[in-house]
């Protein structure tokens, strides 16, 4: 697969009062690098401030089908991390699975 086919969907939401990353970035921003043809993802990132919190975001959606919808990962996510702004966060994945939906829709 060619890296140029590769698409990026990105969400974003608020974050909380308390989460160092709201004093550097305002918001919460997860992004997907997404492989259309077989609609799996091939790399995701956020605005954790820490690289941890980046790659367990990663090792969760990396070689996921989204076919399969975002529930899955969403729900791995959800029982694994306890922080601050874990609903800001499911949020702003969301987000970047609805970008996604709009892409599939208008190809």
């Amino acid at each position: 697969m060619d890296k140029n086919d590769t698409i990026i969907c990105t969400g974003y939401s608020r974050l909380p009062d308390g989460m160092a990353a709201k004093n550097l970035y305002g918001v919460m921003g997860v992004g997907l690098e997404i492989d259309p043809k077989t609609d799996k993802v091939l790399n995701a990132s956020s605005t954790f401030i820490t690289s941890m919190c980046t790659d367990f975001i990663q090792s969760i959606f990396e070689g996921h089908d989204l076919k399969k919808g975002i529930d899955t990962p969403v729900e791995l996510f959800e029982r694994r991390y306890f922080g601050l702004g874990k609903k800001a966060i499911v949020s702003a994945i969301r987000d970047a699975y609805n970008q996604y939906s709009i892409y599939k829709s208008s190809v």
